[in-house]
């Protein structure tokens, strides 16, 4: 019973996603581009959208905006979900770049968007905010490596050498979301992550950290040995694709010592 219960919901789910993205292509595509990474979308800015060209903010980068400036992050997930879809609404209406969830830098060289009033139905822009507040978390773990529990790292580090990675993170924190979206999805860094690594993700206020570590803050970083029982290192910071890219190579050299 609880098999097809469960079933049922995923493919709920499923199908609002579905029928998000079908209104998404059909009112909003011809503008928004759906998945750009971020630091391109970046480059893009400082050169005042002349690499890409685009014609308004990215599908990414809207979900991102609305994720982190619409509601409390640090309240329930289904009353951010209301307060985004409200937004929305007002938005389609009434366009006001003043009213963006995006900094200004990023946008001020788009057109003013048209109003969409009348355009979608109530019941439609619910699924719509819907699909686009979910976009972000679903590319990030579409383009990043996968995560996986203690135990299961454990085992696969053990079994394949690897290092086993601990990112201590917060739902709601800036650094840790700056993280996901702009690094951990560059593909040399998945690239790194998935040959030489296991990772695990830890909320640091409501798990508990393995060996008897405690928490640095967010976000945060947990390097040990793939025999499951040796810390390598531990730091706490932000850094760019680069910066990553060299303590990850650090901590390769320091777990064959």
């Amino acid at each position: 019973m609880y098999k097809a219960v469960w079933l049922t919901l995923v493919s709920l789910s499923l199908g609002v996603a579905g029928e998000g993205k079908a209104l998404f292509d059909t009112h909003c595509v011809s503008c928004h581009s759906h998945y750009i990474p971020m630091r391109q979308v970046i480059a893009n800015a400082a050169s005042n959208n002349s690499l890409l060209q685009l014609k308004a903010p990215t599908l990414t980068e809207l979900s991102y905006g609305l994720y982190l400036n619409v509601g409390d992050r640090k309240a329930d997930e289904e009353s951010q979900r209301m307060e985004v879809e409200s937004y929305i609404a007002d938005y389609l209406e009434g366009p006001d770049r003043n009213q963006s969830v995006l900094p200004a830098k990023h946008t001020h060289f788009y057109p003013d968007m048209p109003a969409m009033k009348g355009v979608l139905e109530e019941e439609e822009i619910e699924v719509l905010s819907a699909y686009i507040y979910e976009y972000g978390e679903a590319m990030i773990k579409a383009h990043s490596a996968k995560t996986y529990s203690f135990e299961e790292a454990k085992k696969i580090a053990k079994e394949n050498g690897k290092i086993i990675l601990i990112r201590g993170v917060l739902p709601y924190c800036k650094w840790c979301i700056k993280m996901d979206r702009e690094v951990m999805v560059e593909a040399e860094v998945k690239q790194m992550m998935e040959q030489h690594f296991v990772t695990v993700k830890m909320d640091v206020i409501l798990d508990t950290l393995p060996l008897g570590m405690k928490s640095l803050g967010t976000p945060s970083f947990y390097f040990i040995q793939s025999n499951g029982e040796t810390i390598i290192d531990m730091l706490q910071g932000f850094g760019n694709k680069e910066e990553f890219l060299s303590l990850l190579e650090m901590i390769r050299q320091k777990a064959r010592k």
